[in-house]
């Protein structure tokens, strides 16, 4: 996989360019701002890890995750994500020119991996068996997963109105509100994912406590999302763009994740880094911006030691979990169905 396979780069930096704009039309005041601490551990010990476009981030200093404090309230961030111009970019430019090769290469190999993990995991195979996915999009996840013929049912979850409305035309039940307000009565599921979810939320601990809640004892969590443990971010820093306000506010280390999960209540079957993108896109990053300051051992790597050497190295940062994408596998405590992490 290559990043421009899924990721453009001219529509990329449109993006881009669009949500440095909503910096300044949404959270230019910054009286709706308040301190907070590590997401991942909730320590309060934390330094200076960069700043970028008038948001602060901050390194903790007890498990290494990245995130920003002071952060713009739940209701400015939402207000955000309704009426961002980089937003309906997203949904009516960008993913729509990007779907059928996000389809291929990420949304088909991701259902085949839920049906692997549904069958060594989930012990308890109950009738009726639901499936959600939260934050469904334009609903191709969903497809796919139907496809499989795996469970009884598979429900949605995605607080856009008009998001909603394309998942619905495609026959599938959408629980249209964030996955924090929905109520057990109202689902019981069996397996569940959210995919690029945690990095953009103000409370990453709550949100996992909403899926508990909504999930069967044993039952399995797949998640992926952005690690600041990983090699990309880790060399190009404040000219990353997985670090980008106002969207990216946590990027939780590969520590900080597994207290995350364990606090909130699940049991941790698998912690991996399986991205293939790191490489190409520091090789991107440094092609578009040669004046900007990379190490002289990566030079080697993506400069002057070939193809090999680099499709090597990706491999090696994925075997060690060192890439920037993480990919966690949790199965619901049963033991501890009614755990309140904040009492942790």
């Amino acid at each position: 996989m290559r990043e421009e396979e899924i990721r453009p780069q001219a529509l990329f930096n449109r993006y881009l360019e669009l949500a440095r704009k909503d910096v300044d039309r949404f959270f230019s005041d910054r009286s709706g701002f308040v301190n907070v601490p590590c997401p991942a551990c909730t320590s309060d010990h934390a330094e200076l890890g960069l700043e970028k476009f008038g948001f602060r981030y901050l390194t903790c200093l007890g498990c290494g995750s990245l995130y920003t404090s002071p952060r713009p309230r739940p209701a400015l961030v939402d207000a955000y994500y309704r009426e961002g111009e980089a937003v309906r970019f997203w949904a009516s430019d960008f993913f729509k020119m990007t779907a059928e090769a996000r389809r291929e290469q990420i949304f088909r190999p991701r259902a085949r991996l839920v049906a692997e993990w549904v069958d060594k995991a989930v012990r308890d195979r109950r009738k009726p068996d639901t499936f959600v996915e939260v934050g469904s999009g334009y609903g191709i996840f969903l497809e796919e997963i139907a496809a499989l013929d795996l469970f009884d049912e598979v429900v949605g979850i995605e607080p856009a109105p008009h998001l909603a409305a394309i998942c619905r035309q495609k026959g599938f039940r959408i629980i249209e509100k964030p996955a924090e307000d929905v109520l057990p009565e109202e689902l019981q599921a069996a397996s569940a994912t959210a995919f690029e979810v945690l990095e953009h939320l103000y409370d990453p601990a709550k949100f996992l406590e909403a899926v508990r809640r909504f999930l069967v004892p044993g039952g399995l969590f797949l998640f992926t999302t952005l690690t600041v443990s990983g090699f990309d971010i880790q060399v190009l820093w404040e000219n990353s763009k997985s670090i980008y306000p106002p969207h990216h506010l946590n990027l939780i280390s590969v520590e900080g994740m597994e207290r995350l999960v364990a606090r909130c209540g699940f049991e941790l079957a698998e912690l991996t880094t399986p991205g293939e993108l790191d490489v190409d896109i520091v090789c991107n990053v440094a092609a578009e911006n040669p004046n900007i300051s990379i190490p002289s051992f990566v030079k080697q790597i993506i400069y002057s030691r070939g193809e090999e050497v680099r499709v090597n190295f990706q491999q090696f940062l994925k075997i060690n979990r060192l890439s920037s994408h993480i990919r966690v596998v949790a199965l619901v405590c049963e033991n501890r169905r009614n755990h309140d992490p904040s009492k942790t």
